[in-house]
C-alpha cells in the first residue's frame, strides 16, 4: 500500500511536471511570434515612412527642375507671354517652400522612429537653411510687380489696380507663414537662425511701415470724400468713388493686421501699429473694420497684455498705483470744488433756482472727476480719440433711443432758464396743485395738501399753463361778506375795518379795502380785500372770517342766507 501511495505521487509530479513545460513553451512562442509580429509592422511602417520621404525629396527635386525650366522660358519671352509665366514662377517657388515646409516636418516628426534618421535630417537641415533665401527671392518678384495707380485714375481703374495688389500681398503673406514656419522648425533641428529672424523682422518691419502710410493716405481720401457727399450727396460718382475707398481702406487694415499678427509671433512691438489702424478706422469702424479684424485686435491686445504683465510687471503695477492715486486725488478736488462753489453761492448776492443751483454743483464735482479719470487713462497708454469717438456714437444711439426723455430735458432746461417756479413753491401745473418738493432736468416732484406724491414730466408742465401761487411776497385775500336790508350799513362797515386793523398780520400797504360792492337778491354784500404776506394767505382768510361771523353776532348784525317768500292770495268762489 505504501509503495503504491509513493508510486502515485511520482506519477502526479511527472504529469505536472510536463503540464507545465507544454504551457510555458507556449506561452514563450507566443511573445516571441508577438515580438516579431511588432517588429514587422514597425519595419513596415518604417518603410512606408521612408519611402514617404523620398518621393517627398523627389517631388522637391522636381520643383527644383520646373523652376529652372521657368525661368529659362522667361528669358526667352516678352509681353504677356512673360507675364504670365512670372506669375507661374512665383507660384512655383511658394510651392516648393510648401514642399520644403511638409518634409521637415515629417522628419522632424518621426526622428525618434527606426528609420535612416542622420540621411534624412542632413537633407532636411539642408533644405530648412535654404527656405529663408527662398522666401526672400518670391517676396522681392512679387515687390518687383506691386505698382501703385497714378494719380488721378478713376475708381474703377483704383479699384483694378487695387485688387491686383491685394492679391500679391496674400501671397507675399503666405511667403512669410512659411518662412516662420520653416525657423521655428530649424530650431527644433539646433540650426542657428539668428541672422534669418533678423533680417525677417526688419522686412515685416518695412512692410508695415508702407501699408500704415498707404492706410494713412487711404484715410485722408474717405474723409475728403465724405466731406464732399456731404455737399453733394446726389453725386453718384463721388458716393461709387467713396464707397470703393472704403472698401480698399478696409481690405488694406486687414493686410496690415495680418502683418502686427505675424509681427506679434516672433515677439515684435505692435502697440504702435496697433493705435494707428484704430486711430484711422475708429471714425468708420463700422464701414470699415469686420468682425475678423476685431477679434485679431483683441487677441493681439490680450498677447501683448499678457507679455507686458511678464516682461514689465513693476511698471505696470506702477501706472496702476497712479491711475487709482489720480482717480483718488481728482474725487477729493470734486469735494473741495463743490464746497468752494457752494461757499461762494452761499455769500453773494446772486439768486438761482435750486436746480440751477444743483446743477452747478454737480457739473463741478462731475467735471473735475472726468477730467481725472481721463488723465488716468492716458497715464496707462489708453487713447482718448478713440475714446471720444466711440461715446460719440453711443451717444447718438441713446439720444435716438430716448427721444421723450430728452424733450423732458429739453424742456427742463427751459424752467432752468425762465425760473416759472422753484422747489418749495406752491404751484398749479398739469391739473395738480402742490407744493414742489424736488426738481430736476426730466421731471418736477409735487406734493399734494393731502400728502400725495405726484411726478410731472417736465415736457406736460412746460406745455401747459403753470400756475404759481408763492412767486410773489404778498397776496390779496379776497372776501365776501353779506348783510341784511335792514342791518346798518355804516355799522357794518366799521366792524370790518376794525377786524383788520386789529389782525398783526395784515399789511397796511397795500391799504385793505372794504367796500359796499353788491345788493344782491338776499343780502348786501361787502367785499373785504386785505394784503398779506404769502405764506400768511389763509392764517388771515380763516382768522377774518371767524371774526366776523363772531362780532356780527355779538352786534345782532344779521348775515342772512337765501330766502324766498311766498305770498298767497285767497278769491271769493262765485
Amino acid at each position: 500500500m505504501r509503495s503504491n501511495k509513493y508510486l502515485n505521487q511520482k506519477l502526479f509530479l511527472i504529469f505536472f511536471g510536463f503540464f507545465f513545460l507544454l504551457i510555458s513553451q507556449q506561452v514563450f512562442a507566443d511573445s516571441v511570434t508577438e515580438k516579431t509580429t511588432a517588429s514587422s509592422e514597425q519595419k513596415e511602417i518604417s518603410h512606408q515612412t521612408n519611402e514617404a520621404l523620398e518621393i517627398a525629396f523627389a517631388g522637391i527635386e522636381r520643383q527644383r527642375k520646373t523652376i529652372k525650366d521657368y525661368e529659362e522660358r522667361i528669358a526667352n519671352s516678352g509681353g504677356t507671354k512673360k507675364q504670365i509665366l512670372e506669375a507661374w514662377l512665383d507660384k512655383s517657388w511658394l510651392k516648393l517652400l510648401e514642399q520644403g515646409v511638409a518634409y521637415a516636418e515629417t522628419v522632424d516628426a518621426k526622428k525618434n522612429d527606426d528609420i535612416n534618421n542622420e540621411n534624412y535630417q542632413q537633407k532636411a537641415k539642408k533644405i530648412l537653411g535654404e527656405q529663408s533665401e527662398i522666401a526672400n527671392t518670391v517676396i522681392n518678384r512679387i515687390h518687383q510687380r506691386i505698382k501703385l495707380p497714378e494719380q488721378g485714375s478713376s475708381a474703377v481703374e483704383k479699384a483694378a489696380a487695387f485688387s491686383k495688389i491685394f492679391v500679391l500681398l496674400e501671397s507675399i503673406q503666405r511667403t512669410v507663414e512659411l518662412q516662420i514656419k520653416s525657423l521655428e522648425i530649424a530650431k527644433d533641428f539646433e540650426l542657428d537662425v539668428t541672422a534669418q529672424e533678423q533680417s525677417l523682422r526688419k522686412s515685416l518691419s518695412n512692410r508695415a511701415i508702407n501699408i500704415s502710410i498707404l492706410l494713412d493716405s487711404m484715410m485722408e481720401d474717405v474723409v475728403a470724400l465724405s466731406a464732399s457727399a456731404e455737399v453733394v450727396p446726389d453725386d453718384t460718382e463721388l458716393a461709387t468713388k467713396l464707397n470703393a475707398t472704403k472698401q480698399l481702406a478696409q481690405r488694406l487694415a486687414v493686410s496690415l493686421n495680418s502683418v502686427l499678427d505675424m509681427m506679434a509671433d516672433l515677439g515684435m512691438d505692435t502697440s504702435a501699429y496697433r493705435e494707428l489702424v484704430l486711430s484711422n478706422t475708429g471714425v468708420i469702424t463700422i464701414d470699415v473694420l469686420d468682425v475678423g479684424v476685431g477679434s485679431r485686435l483683441l487677441t493681439a491686445w490680450g498677447k501683448s497684455l499678457w507679455n507686458g504683465v511678464v516682461e514689465n510687471g513693476p511698471d505696470i503695477v506702477f501706472k496702476i498705483f497712479l491711475f487709482i492715486l489720480i482717480l483718488y486725488i481728482s474725487k477729493k478736488l470734486s469735494k473741495v470744488a463743490h464746497s468752494v462753489v457752494e461757499k461762494s453761492f452761499n455769500k453773494s448776492n446772486i439768486h438761482l433756482s435750486e436746480l440751477l443751483r444743483r446743477m452747478i454743483f454737480s457739473l463741478t464735482r462731475n467735471v473735475i472727476i472726468l477730467l481725472g479719470a481721463l488723465v488716468a487713462l492716458s497715464q496707462v497708454g489708453v487713447s482718448i480719440g478713440p475714446l471720444f469717438a466711440g461715446l460719440g456714437i453711443i451717444g447718438f444711439i441713446v439720444g435716438f433711443a430716448l427721444q421723450d426723455s430728452l424733450s423732458n430735458f429739453a424742456s427742463g432746461l427751459m424752467i432752468l432758464l425762465y425760473r416759472p417756479y422753484d422747489v418749495g413753491s406752491l404751484i398749479e401745473a398739469a391739473g395738480v396743485f402742490g407744493k414742489v418738493s424736488h426738481m430736476s432736468l426730466v421731471n418736477t416732484t409735487v406734493i399734494t395738501f393731502d400728502n400725495q406724491t405726484i411726478i410731472i414730466p417736465n415736457n406736460k408742465i412746460w406745455g401747459d399753463v403753470v400756475k404759481n401761487v408763492t412767486a410773489q411776497a404778498t397776496r390779496r385775500v379776497d372776501l365776501v361778506f353779506g348783510i341784511s336790508y335792514t342791518d346798518d350799513i355804516p355799522k357794518a362797515e366799521k366792524i370790518l375795518k376794525e377786524i383788520l386793523d386789529s389782525n398783526h398780520k395784515v399789511l397796511k400797504d397795500p391799504e385793505p379795502i372794504v367796500r359796499l360792492h353788491e345788493l344782491a337778491d338776499s343780502s348786501v354784500n361787502f367785499v373785504v380785500r386785505p394784503w398779506v404776506a404769502t405764506d400768511d394767505y389763509w392764517d388771515v382768510y380763516w382768522d377774518v372770517t371767524r371774526a366776523v361771523k363772531m362780532r356780527f353776532d355779538s352786534e345782532e348784525i344779521s348775515i342772512p342766507f337765501p330766502q324766498r317768500d311766498v305770498h298767497l292770495y285767497s278769491h271769493a268762489l262765485a
